[in-house]
């Protein structure tokens, strides 16, 4: 962001498009669009009073542009317990309820695009990282043609072996999810 009140280049079409809602008759709008106007309008310092939730969400939102602008990425969650207090942090909290399935659905289609506009926003990041392990562990089979060992001399196999056994004891004491548990048993090199 060059100045206070000048939004994020990867927000430019997003408002672009809002820009050209707003323009049109509040009858021709759907609901889900006023509300979207709504957040639009206060996301670009327009209405005088949004509501408190909008205004909470909307500067939530420019505080996430704020550390992206100044850090270069998104807020990333503290590993050391318990977990330290501060500003990033208390981002990657607010970020992570913005994911839940309850308040995702309960968006408006122009919170939902304005969080996936965020260089490297993912509703699902574990999901997803979860799913690279086991490409990486299918891969590693495919190429060495053997399981991933513990006490490999390379650190990043070694890692995949601690991924492959942490699925195993996930599944043994109840906490793998069904459809992962699945994946595993459907992979050409079963983990299960």
């Amino acid at each position: 962001m060059d100045a206070p009140n000048r939004t994020p280049d990867y927000v430019a079409e997003l408002h672009a498009q809002y820009a050209d809602i707003t323009n049109q008759p509040s009858k021709l709008l759907t609901v889900d669009q006023r509300r979207g106007v709504e957040f639009y309008l206060a996301d670009i310092g327009q209405p005088e009073r949004p509501s408190i939730a909008t205004a909470k969400w909307v500067n939530f939102v420019h505080d996430l542009d704020d550390f992206i602008s100044g850090v270069g990425r998104l807020p990333r969650a503290d590993s050391g317990r318990p977990r330290t207090t501060t500003q990033e942090q208390a981002l990657v909290d607010r970020l992570a309820y913005q994911r839940r399935p309850e308040v995702r659905a309960a968006h408006c289609s122009y919170q939902t695009h304005r969080l996936e506009l965020l260089p490297g926003f993912r509703w699902e990041p574990q999901e997803e990282r979860w799913a690279e392990q086991l490409m990486l562990h299918q891969s590693f089979w495919g190429q060495t043609g053997r399981a991933p060992r513990r006490n490999a001399p390379d650190p990043a196999e070694r890692a995949l072996a601690r991924w492959a056994t942490q699925q195993r004891v996930a599944h043994r004491n109840g906490s793998l999810t069904p459809p992962r548990a699945r994946r595993l048993r459907e992979a050409k090199y079963r983990i299960l």
